[in-house]
């Protein structure tokens, strides 16, 4: 079974109205309640070391964003445009399972602001969940997508496939930036113009977030599963199991959602 990738994506925010402490402390808290195995963020099995207290408070939550600031090189001064960087890998609690099939690992890239990119959040989820003894279901994550929403209001969300790669389309912004340095560079210039390159977005994947404004413009293959939420936005659901590389059925979903979804990516 393919590894499962619950995503968040949203663009830079005032820190002095993200409230990022506050979100921080109700998402680690709020986890266990959809499985247990978030009952722990540890560092390494061999070290067992402790990377976020679960509960969470405020406080404590504060306290490791301002320790986890991303740095400069040199001089290693406090980089706060960057944001925090808070992970940890989910075990259950103690005694920890680290079946490699049990752990989940989650990483928040949270705070940014100004001109340095957008804030996201990485969940690789477990292949087995410890309370089902199985692969997660797509009517189990719905609900987990919505408290991850819920908490950070992402702009985009989605579970993908770790052997999937997004579509992906040419950046005339990269471009323009890059196209000396590989004119420069023939030698190298066309893995330094593949940098250009940026996935289609919103995202698509195995269950697809689309906000409001673009649920509304969207046409759906027959077979697709749509769950509107009160705002209007929809969580779409290509069908209720995971599916591997090679499940033809689910990868001609996955493309036909991609084909329909289309007009309104950019």
């Amino acid at each position: 079974m393919p590894d499962l990738i619950l995503h968040l994506w949203w663009g830079p925010r005032d820190p002095t109205h993200a409230d990022d402490a506050r979100r921080l402390s109700r998402f680690v808290s709020g986890l266990p309640d959809f499985d247990p195995v978030y009952c722990s963020w540890i560092a390494s099995p061999k070290t067992k070391k402790e990377t976020v207290p679960v509960p969470l408070t405020e406080e404590h939550a504060k306290q490791l964003l301002a320790d986890n600031i991303a740095r400069r090189d040199l001089p290693a001064d406090p980089w706060p445009e960057l944001g925090s960087t808070i992970w940890g890998g989910h075990v259950g609690p103690p005694p920890y399972d680290f079946r490699e099939a049990s752990v989940a690992v989650t990483r928040c890239y949270i705070g940014r602001y100004g001109k340095h990119g957008g804030n996201y959040i990485s969940m690789g989820l477990s292949d087995l969940r410890p309370s089902t003894g199985r692969p997660w279901r797509a009517c189990e994550l719905r609900p987990l997508m919505k408290f991850a929403r819920d908490i950070w209001n992402p702009a985009e969300m989605c579970v993908t496939f770790s052997f999937y790669n997004l579509p992906k389309i040419r950046d005339p912004e990269r471009v323009a930036m890059f196209a000396p340095y590989a004119r420069a560079r023939p030698k190298i210039a066309d893995s330094i113009m593949a940098s250009c390159d940026r996935p289609l977005e919103p995202r698509i994947g195995w269950i697809t977030y689309l906000p409001p404004d673009l649920a509304v413009k969207a046409k759906y293959p027959a077979d697709i599963e749509v769950e509107t939420l009160d705002d209007g936005a929809a969580l779409v659901t290509l069908c209720e199991e995971p599916f591997g590389k090679t499940d033809a059925e689910g990868l001609a979903r996955l493309h036909a959602l991609e084909a329909a979804l289309r007009p309104i990516q950019s």
